[in-house]
């Protein structure tokens, strides 16, 4: 019994056991809940939150606290943490865990401050993209997989003809086994066309969206090849790698990797002038536009739309995963960008995401680098104050006019009217369902994991074990939709990852050694795991749980817990109607009750010796419970021990 009862001081007090060792007299520590609602009330702001307090304490806490200034205050307090703040208005601030490829504005005017002073000419600008040039594609990781590109002929469909234009798909072979699909629109009229290869973003429907379609349409009728494709994961690219796998490190280079080998193959047409080859991709998509010119000098017109900033990378692994903003001693988007001039480069930016600062700090930045080429015309910026995060008609006709300038388009062909918008299964090379897709064709990521180098192979074999577990999950749900299938398969792989890799770097070394006061001993080593879990932010149990109470019934929600839990419910349950044969339904109700407690909050948990630990407090709270009802547990238990080793007995006769 007392042994039961040490994990359930532990997981009450998470990191409060530790603090009681520092907590010493000139240490000044306070709870960090405390002070922030002092910050709160001192400077009249509200705070909002996104990570956990819960006990947290720290030591010098007033000292930390700055009574000029609200911001430098919640820096000094949170930072001890990793946490940080995002400011949303002048007196609301959401403090959130720590973000590599996020920072603030005032982060990035630093930064551009600072690359300032690394180059004062031409000849030192260029010096410096040498540099970022090699290390950009080292830290990607992308030359040892372009070694084991294949080069076999693509997969393309009939053409299909509209009005000024037409559509054939494609399907290319990049990697043994592993297809990019996307789709080609081109101008009616014969003769030499520019190509624009235009990468995905994270927009609804991905490359089957009505905008997407208008303006590639709109391009092709203009005189110019167009050329999109899928999101690593996304699309039919989902089909053979799984929708978790766009958030790996993996999607990063293969996206990379994707778009070099489509403007290979697009180069080998006859119908392509190689001296008009342009980039033009929105949010994720304009991530992939930037990295794409870094890697390659073939393209000669750029336009990242909705995506550009110094103090922002790109919230998702396909754009961030792999360290590429550490080229050259730490770089960001906007001096990678850069790195295109003196080709002509638009920036499409607005003033509801974080492309708000472009005209007063990246367009600026841009325009300096484009001055040692005396060539500050051929860079220019369309700022949408007024609108938000999309590829909406502003957006979409300041691309028709950049390109339109650059490539000598044919303006009078500019009507999106004429567009035709196609259902997703015609923009398709292997069906709906995959099934027209060839024999040798991957169907797993962990396939996919074998091509890179070993400490990625080890990650993505990882990722892909999660993965295949979310799906064998999902699968016994039976979903008859497939976008909620997809959604919580994604929402399960998520979660999964987030406590992996919680764990893998929070070890139970991070956790000072200590005395467990309800028994006296030294924390065990599962002890200190489970204290590191536990500070866990409380954001990945809450979006886990509401997502699967948005799509599921509440009997769906427990299948999956119970699979996260190996149905230790049911088994535990049936142990105690064993124990207490005469278990009244009251007691059964309240017992159950307490186990499935335990399962929700066991799912944050690594491995099976956390989740027991976790069902060992709740089974001393069933077992205190009964002890109030009347019960004596540990007579009961002692009866059905002696029952159960007299029947083992009568056995062996």
């Amino acid at each position: 019994m007392k042994k039961r009862l040490v994990p359930l001081f532990l997981l009450g007090c998470t990191f409060s056991l530790t603090a009681q060792n520092m907590t010493v007299e000139t240490q000044f520590a306070r709870p960090l809940s405390d002070v922030l609602k002092e910050i709160s009330t001192r400077f009249n702001v509200t705070l909002k939150y996104d990570i956990d307090t819960v006990g947290k304490v720290l030591p010098y806490a007033d000292f930390r606290i700055r009574p000029y200034s609200a911001e430098e205050s919640l820096t000094n307090v949170l930072a001890y943490f990793d946490y940080k703040f995002v400011k949303q208005d002048e007196k609301t601030y959401k403090l959130k865990s720590y973000e590599y490829p996020r920072r603030t504005d005032e982060d990035g005017e630093k930064m551009l401050a600072y690359l300032h002073t690394l180059y004062k000419d031409q000849a030192s600008w260029e010096a410096r993209k040498a540099i970022l040039r090699a290390e950009v594609r080292q830290k990607l990781g992308i030359d040892p997989i372009l070694k084991q590109k294949v080069n076999t002929k693509p997969v393309l469909s009939k053409v299909r003809k509209f009005d000024g234009y037409t559509v054939q798909n494609i399907a290319l072979e990049t990697l043994p086994g592993l297809y990019v699909c996307g789709s080609i629109y081109t101008p009616a009229k014969k003769g030499k066309h520019p190509l624009i290869i235009c990468p995905n973003g994270h927009f609804g429907d991905g490359r089957y969206r009505k905008d997407q379609q208008q303006r590639m349409a709109t391009l092709a009728r203009m005189g110019a090849v167009c050329v999109d494709y899928d999101l690593f994961g996304w699309g039919e690219s989902a089909l053979q790698v799984g929708g978790a796998a766009h958030r790996s490190s993996a999607a990063h280079i293969m996206q990379a990797v994707n778009g070099l080998s489509l403007l290979d193959y697009m180069l080998t047409r006859k119908d392509i002038d190689p001296t008009r080859i342009g980039a033009n991709g929105g949010s994720g998509g304009g991530s992939q536009v930037v990295l794409l010119t870094a890697l390659d000098d073939r393209f000669t017109a750029a336009a990242p739309v909705v995506s550009l900033a110094s103090h922002f990378d790109g919230g998702c692994p396909c754009e961030s995963g792999m360290p590429v903003t550490l080229a050259g001693g730490g770089t960001n988007n906007a001096e990678l960008m850069a790195m295109f001039a003196p080709q002509p480069l638009l920036v499409v930016s607005d003033g509801k995401d974080w492309t708000a600062s472009v005209p007063t700090l990246e367009y600026p930045y841009l325009q300096r680098i484009y001055g040692f080429y005396k060539a500050t015309d051929k860079v220019s910026n369309v700022h949408l104050p007024k609108e938000g995060h999309d590829f909406g008609p502003n957006k979409r006709n300041a691309v028709y006019d950049f390109f339109a300038q650059a490539f000598n388009l044919d303006k009078k062909m500019e009507d999106e009217s004429k567009v035709t918008i196609e259902p997703e299964s015609a923009l398709l090379s292997f069906g709906n369902k995959g099934e027209l897709m060839p024999a040798h064709a991957i169907r797993s990521f962990n396939d996919v994991a074998a091509y890179f180098d070993k400490k990625l192979y080890s990650q993505l074999k990882s990722d892909a074990g999660l993965e295949k577990k979310a799906a064998d999950w999902v699968a016994t749900l039976q979903l008859e939709n497939e976008k909620d299938a997809g959604f919580v398969r994604t929402l399960i792989y998520n979660h999964l990852r987030q406590v992996r890799d919680w764990h893998n770097e929070h070890p139970y070394s991070t956790v000072p050694e200590g005395i467990n006061p309800s028994t006296g001993n030294k924390l065990s080593k599962l002890d200190r795991e489970m204290i590191a879990d536990s500070a866990m932010p409380k954001e990945v149990h809450e979006k886990l749980m509401n997502g699967l109470r948005r799509v599921l019934t509440e009997e769906q929600v427990e299948q999956i817990l119970d699979k996260y839990t190996v149905g230790k419910v049911a088994f535990t349950l049936k142990g105690y109607q064993a124990i207490v044969p005469d278990l009244t339904a009251e007691e059964e109700a309240t017992i159950l009750g307490h186990l499935k407690e335990a399962r929700e909050k066991a799912i944050d948990y690594k491995n099976m010796k956390q989740i027991s630990a976790i069902f060992e407090i709740y089974k001393t709270k069933c077992e205190q419970y009964l002890n109030n009802n009347g019960r004596n547990w540990r007579q009961l238990f002692k009866d059905y021990v002696n029952k159960r080793n007299a029947e083992k007995a009568a056995q062996k006769k």
